[in-house]
């Protein structure tokens, strides 16, 4: 998400590093998801959220990369540029087998506040349409670019979750996620959470076409999860988008009080979501044998828009 002090501090990756363990590959396995972005690409690559949610639902061969191009801190603007753009280039050149490229960007740029040139309570809609259409381009770019190199690769627009300014304004990383609150134009939580929304809807609605680019909503998923402990609603109470007026509670958050990042059974929920709307009929297939062993079917067209035959 936005680029703060502790996103660039050592203490971040390292923490975030010893969390993950190490990235081994099994036999059999092949690299089919490049994840690509900011810090949310990172903690989820790091925690390697996606390979236990594949290994939970049975898909052992199937594993992610994003040793290089995930970058804590990166906006789409940078992403757009010839060196970002080249290391792309260098990991789907290194793995011929990745189909599909989780992309996690326009955080940065949103949430840069108004001294990074991001949204800020108040902000002009002549500002914030540049901004908007700023990051659309950048990522746009780093679409084509994907595209143009891996023809057949889905991209799926991975965003964010509600941030938390409450609880962290008086936790232990109270003087970054402050400043960056005061950068934003101190905004409640109803105001945060309109503007990501808006922001993602705004996103989606320019860049996801349902053939090549594909889009999963995660905003209101930790508030239903964990549910919001020190206010008595239990998980599971508020569905998804959540109720407006809160932001994720402080259980989902990196070391319970970052104001961004979520810890790892947060991104592991934002991987769970992931798979139920996506990955499950990515990576799953239905065997010719059993498709005849349940015939009959209704109409072939339903079976060729529904069904993932094996090879």
């Amino acid at each position: 998400m936005a680029r703060t002090l502790i996103e660039n501090s050592t203490m971040l990756r390292v923490l975030s590093i010893l969390l993950a363990g190490t990235h081994l590959m099994s036999a059999g396995t092949e690299i089919r998801v490049l994840v690509v972005g900011d810090s949310w690409a990172e903690f989820m690559w790091n925690n390697r959220t996606l390979r236990n949610v594949f290994v939970a639902h049975g898909v052992t061969d199937v594993v992610e990369q994003g040793a290089v191009t995930a970058i804590s801190g990166s906006t789409a603007v940078e992403w757009a540029t010839p060196s970002y753009l080249q290391l792309i280039t260098d990991e789907l050149t290194a793995y011929p087998t990745v189909d599909t490229v989780l992309l996690s960007m326009g955080g940065n740029d949103f949430l840069a506040g108004q001294p990074g040139g991001g949204w800020y309570v108040g902000m002009p809609p002549s500002e914030l349409d540049l901004l908007l259409n700023t990051t659309i381009d950048a990522i746009q770019t780093v679409i084509d670019h994907i595209l143009n190199l891996r023809p057949s690769a889905e991209i799926i627009l991975n965003l964010y979750d509600y941030t938390n300014f409450v609880e962290s304004l008086t936790g232990p990383l109270f003087i970054l996620c402050n400043g960056t609150w005061q950068d934003l134009g101190q905004p409640t939580p109803i105001q945060i959470n309109q503007a990501q929304i808006d922001m993602e809807q705004f996103l989606v609605g320019a860049l996801v076409d349902g053939i090549s680019v594909f889009h999963v909503s995660h905003y209101g998923a930790m508030q239903f999860h964990f549910g919001y402990p020190s206010m008595s609603i239990l998980p599971g109470t508020l569905p998804p988008p959540g109720d407006l007026m809160l932001p994720s509670p402080p259980q989902a958050m990196f070391l319970g009080y970052d104001c961004f990042h979520l810890n790892p059974e947060g991104y592991q929920v934002m991987g769970e979501n992931l798979w139920q709307a996506y990955f499950e009929a990515r990576y799953t297939c239905v065997s010719v044998n059993s498709l005849f062993t349940n015939w009959p079917v209704t109409t072939m067209t339903e079976l060729v828009d529904t069904l993932n035959l094996c090879p």
